[in-house]
């Protein structure tokens, strides 16, 4: 039998689990080390964020007949978790539970990716996780994305063991896991579809139990996967009837710049180098880890086609580019010496940690600063006066002191909106008094007569009480607080 060459042998070492049962050395030890420590920050300012629009809906939401929900397990979960911390529904109380998911995707990212990897890659990659300014964002958001991340990385862990061992039912059953993230947003089935889908069309592994384990778990995997189609269908239909784009080529240009901007251009260029490199190497495991997240965006971008895609909807994918920009620290011939490893680390995690940081102290949390706002408003007002907001959902939950459930239905604050774009007018003619709590950014959505006649209003009859400015990245998130007369 004719020996491997030089070339096939790097292959060979390269397709092999590395590491599965190699001891940690001390580059992954220190980089693991990091991230756990790092990922303390989820916790840090948790509860001194206003609550913003998404937030008091899950509240509310929470609240409701559950039954009309396609993700009710999220819901659940979050007042489970409010009413076992005394049944107030206070910032921290609320977004506890997505940050503690969003912690343990970090052990997770670094648990899930080692077989596949090695060591190094995957501590590495669970660092750019723990820094991430967007998986921290999430973090602190009472919302279910980071939920569907924490569950996916489950299933790519236990499908990924499984197609190594050479099982079958193992590497299926880690898809299926994968797609219970469906339970608290529909992106968890891009995430087990991808999986799937990389499986398939490439094994992590050449060999022929692996290869043949892979196609079998697909296949099995794509039987309660047809028969989901009508469900999906369902929600896809509805979601596109709210949220259609005119301009297919618009709608990917949206989904494909908002995903850039908080993956960052830093971290994508990276990813975009690393691709390379598998590619060039024909690095099967590199190039498995690679199609999962190509295969989840091309799928995104066909949707965004026909309805609005946003950057959360790729959440889920996150781990997985981390994992792709971390690859290169696990080439032998790159890491022969310590600085190469050292400068791919640096050049990873500090522009995300940058990131971070600004989060955390400039930026505010990035969310409008409602519950200043409202404070002010409920301190100065009489018992009649009317308060008047846009939207009205948030400072209707300030408002009542976190008591009204029916935030959909505001009952204490008149909404503003294009459609009810001068009911301030009639009460103005009475003298009646009002308190107008405003975010700036959202009169854009007025018609623009409707928009100046209201500017004009404010400029000419009403007094500018305070403006709590939020500016992020050319948005401006500020509140404004008018009183009449």
């Amino acid at each position: 039998m004719a020996r491997p060459t030089a070339l096939e042998s790097t292959h060979s070492a390269a397709a092999s689990p590395r590491g599965r049962d190699e001891s940690p050395g001390a580059l992954e030890l220190i980089l693991f080390g990091l991230a756990l420590a790092l990922g303390l920050l989820r916790f840090v300012r948790l509860g001194r964020w206003s609550l913003w629009f998404d937030e008091v809906l899950t509240w509310g939401d929470a609240h409701r007949s559950l039954g009309g929900l396609t993700n009710d397990v999220g819901y659940v979960l979050v007042r489970w978790t409010v009413e076992a911390l005394g049944g107030e529904p206070t910032e921290t109380a609320l977004r506890l539970l997505p940050a503690l998911a969003g912690f343990a995707a970090i052990p997770l990212t670094h648990w899930a990716f080692r077989p596949l990897a090695g060591g190094r890659r995957a501590a590495l990659a669970a660092l750019v996780v723990a820094v991430s300014a967007w998986q921290l964002q999430w973090s602190q958001t009472a919302r279910f994305y980071t939920l569907v991340q924490a569950t996916s990385l489950v299933g790519a862990g236990v499908t990924i063991r499984g197609a190594f061992a050479g099982s079958w039912i193992r590497a299926a059953l880690g898809i299926a896991v994968a797609g219970v993230g469906v339970l608290f947003h529909l992106s968890g089935a891009i995430a087990a579809a991808a999986l799937g889908g990389a499986l398939l069309f490439s094994p992590p592994d050449g060999h022929a139990r692996v290869r043949r384990a892979s196609r079998t778990a697909f296949l099995l995997f794509a039987v309660p996967g047809a028969l989901a189609i009508p469900f999906v269908w369902g929600v896809w239909s509805s979601y596109v009837s709210e949220k259609a784009v005119g301009n297919p080529l618009s709608g990917v240009a949206h989904f494909a710049l908002s995903t850039g901007s908080y993956v960052t251009p830093a971290l994508g260029a990276v990813a975009v180098a690393a691709a390379v490199l598998m590619i060039v190497r024909r690095d099967r495991p590199g190039l498995f880890a690679l199609l999962v997240p190509v295969l989840g965006g091309a799928a995104l971008a066909a949707a965004a086609t026909l309805a609005t895609v946003s950057a959360q909807y790729a959440f889920v994918l996150f781990p997985w580019i981390a994992l792709v920009a971390a690859w290169p620290i696990g080439f032998d011939d790159l890491g022969r010496t310590r600085a190469i490893p050292a400068a791919l680390a640096v050049a990873l995690v500090l522009p995300q940690l940058a990131e971070s940081m600004l989060y955390l102290t400039v930026q505010g949390g990035q969310r409008p600063r409602w519950r200043e706002a409202v404070r002010l408003v409920a301190q100065r007002r009489a018992p009649d006066d009317l308060v008047l907001s846009l939207p009205s959902t948030v400072t209707e939950f300030y408002l009542t002191g976190g008591r009204e459930t029916d935030v959909r239905r505001p009952d204490s604050v008149v909404h503003l909106d294009r459609y009810q774009a001068r009911v301030y007018e009639t009460w103005a003619q009475e003298g009646r008094r009002m308190w107008f709590v405003l975010r700036t950014d959202y009169l854009n959505t007025f018609r623009s007569e409707d928009r100046a006649r209201l500017r004009r209003f404010l400029g000419d009859e009403c007094r500018l009480v305070e403006r709590f400015p939020v500016l992020v990245e050319g948005r401006d998130l500020s509140i404004e607080v008018w009183r009449f007369p």
